[in-house]
């Protein structure tokens, strides 16, 4: 059987199967966060997580790792 072929980059189809789950992985994870006491081990964890995958996405979408959406007022339109 023949290999399939190999690319450099992810397919928009799977960028947007990722980040479809990254964002319910996201809820998820902020909904138990709620729960958890600050500064310990697994209120850490999640945070280190979400930093992760924000810096995993933000490569796949061809952006520095260290990208940040800007922040935006709430009446300023786009």
């Amino acid at each position: 059987m023949p290999r399939r072929k190999r690319h450099e980059k992810v397919s928009g189809y799977h960028i947007d199967r990722i980040e479809r789950q990254a964002r319910l992985m996201r809820i998820v994870l902020d909904e138990a966060r709620l729960s958890l006491i600050p500064f310990k081990p697994h209120h850490d964890a999640i945070a280190e997580y979400n930093g992760a995958t924000r810096r995993l996405l933000n490569i796949l979408n061809d952006r520095p790792a260290d990208w940040e959406e800007p922040h935006r007022g709430p009446m300023s339109g786009s």
